[in-house]
């Protein structure tokens, strides 16, 4: 850190400190050949051991911050002197007098009120609309509360253009922005112009309904009116449009998501749509079990040159739909299943070397759906051809209210607690089978302690409850077994839930579909 009053360059004297952190800091400033004039000095430091490797992320400094003098927008704080000093690089700009809008959302008790979101939204959409035109066009891949300036007269400022990713180019900001406004894209190191409008519906969420998407987990934006009920349906849709998992699915580009923002501060309180237009349709509501099955498509798909801001329109309900078979991967560091041909995982960060994904990229089909079809795109098997009976019974089993799993859970729980605590340590395993298996079973090699006692009595409760009777359970050491005979995928499908709420992880499962008769 540069102490205070310090000169650097020979020409700008070091005031405060005004942020940053990890490899940049940015410092109030005094320009000594200008009258003093307070200007912003963002100081970089690099580690690199290699002299090839800092020469080249200095060129790269360079050319990206000649590319910052350029531009040319009352939005963007204008750059004004660049240089190296040793291992350390400094880009000096414009100081902007103001606050964050992060610290905006902060003094607000965690929300703005909608006319305030959407005055600092067309803004942004102004700059965007600047940057995504220009040739090449200039994205902007960290859009976020934090980086969003306000000045005392009200005119925004979007601030850190992430030039400091040149001097770290293993960490993880280097490639995925920030956590939560990020979208799935950019962990694949992919990004277009979409991809800032991804940050700026998640900016916008965050803004309206207090929900901060940095303490979520990734892509999991619920429909802004069950967060929010009070916004508009104009808005609300326009913001969960925004935040489509599914690139394809956003706004076309930034001049249309300002004019949908300036038509709805236009329209009175009253006038304003109550249901969406097919341009305005919401899209599926982002939850991470549904998002990380989307497909996800490959890297011939990325857009060409010129062509970075242009979009289809979303596809009408009756178009056919992308299934996608093998879409996810397990992150080696954290285990968690994340978006298969990802560079980093959405969870921890951790990058991903090629032979994680070596294997498991999606491969696409186009299918039509019909209404018999729904629990196929559902839960990925064959409904056609099942008798209507047992149709029935399944569609009855499927919305089945997890409030009740929830109580017999807790009830079983409950009791299995105080069951645990009379069964001394040491005792050898039962035979947990209801009913009793057809033939002898081998006993466990060493006995089972009381928490796993516990939850497999647990689980036995819960199948039992559901009807699944014939269902044996046997527990090798971290391996459950699961054997028996059930009705249809479906159920295997229930039974593999309800072992993954008792927390057992890993399933080998021995299932057998009875065959249907007639």
């Amino acid at each position: 850190m540069i102490a205070p009053n310090t000169l650097v360059g020979g020409r700008y004297r070091v005031i405060r400190v005004l942020g940053g952190g990890g490899m940049k800091l940015v410092y109030l400033a005094a320009d000594q050949r200008l009258s003093s004039r307070p200007c912003a000095l963002a100081e970089m430091v690099d580690t690199f051991s290699s002299p090839d490797a800092q020469q080249n992320a200095i060129a790269s400094f360079e050319r990206e911050a000649d590319m910052l003098a350029r531009l040319n927008n009352e939005h963007i704080p204008r750059v004004i002197d660049r240089f190296s000093e040793a291992n350390h690089h400094y880009l000096v700009m414009e100081y902007i007098d103001g606050t964050t809008l992060e610290d905006e959302i902060t003094r607000g008790g965690g929300k703005l009120a909608p006319e305030r979101v959407i005055d600092v939204a067309i803004q942004v959409l102004e700059t965007l609309e600047y940057l995504h035109g220009l040739t090449p066009p200039v994205i902007y891949r960290d859009l976020k509360p934090s980086n969003v300036m306000i000045t005392r007269d009200g005119r925004v400022k979007l601030i850190d253009f992430g030039i400091a990713r040149f001097f770290a180019p293993l960490s993880n900001a280097t490639m995925i922005g920030t956590q939560g406004y990020a979208p799935p894209e950019q962990y694949r190191g992919k990004v277009e112009a979409r991809s800032d409008l991804y940050a700026l519906g998640a900016t916008m969420h965050h803004a309206l309904s207090g929900r901060d998407p940095a303490t979520e987990p990734p892509f999991s934006f619920p429909p802004l009116r069950k967060v929010a009920p009070e916004i508009s349906s104009g808005l609300a849709a326009a913001v969960d449009q925004a935040l489509a998992y599914d690139v394809n699915r956003r706004i076309a580009d930034a001049a249309e998501f300002r004019r949908r923002l300036v038509d709805l501060r236009a329209a009175p309180p009253a006038a304003q749509p109550a249901t969406t237009t097919p341009s305005m349709a919401q899209p599926t509501p982002n939850s991470a079990r549904t998002q990380l099955q989307l497909p996800l498509g490959h890297d011939n798909d990325a857009p060409r040159a010129g062509a970075e801001t242009a979009s289809p329109a979303p596809p009408p309900s009756s178009a056919p739909t992308v299934v996608t078979a093998n879409p996810e991967i397990r992150c080696p560091q954290c285990a968690r299943i994340i978006p298969a041909g990802s560079r980093f995982c959405s969870y921890c960060a951790a990058p991903l070397s090629s032979d994680a994904n070596s294997g498991a990229r999606p491969t696409d089909a186009t299918v039509i759906l019909s209404p018999a079809d729904q629990a196929q795109a559902e839960f990925g098997f064959k409904s056609a051809g099942r008798p209507e009976r047992r149709r029935r019974r399944s569609r009855a089993r499927r919305h089945r209210s997890w409030f009740f799993v929830g109580l017999i859970l807790m009830g079983s729980f409950l009791v299995m607690r105080q069951l645990a605590r009379t069964i001394p340590e040491g005792t050898p395993p039962a035979d947990y089978d209801s009913p009793p298996p057809a033939r002898p079973v081998v006993p466990e090699p060493e006995a089972l302690s009381p928490v796993a006692r516990f939850r497999l009595l647990a689980l036995r409760e819960a199948l039992d409850a559901y009807g699944y009777n014939t269902v044996k359970l046997r527990l090798h050491g971290n391996l459950l077994v699961l054997s028996g005979t059930i009705p249809s995928e479906e159920d295997r499908l229930t039974v593999q839930q309800l072992c993954l709420l008792m927390q057992f992880q890993y399933v080998n499962d021995n299932l057998r579909v009875a065959t249907p008769s007639g």
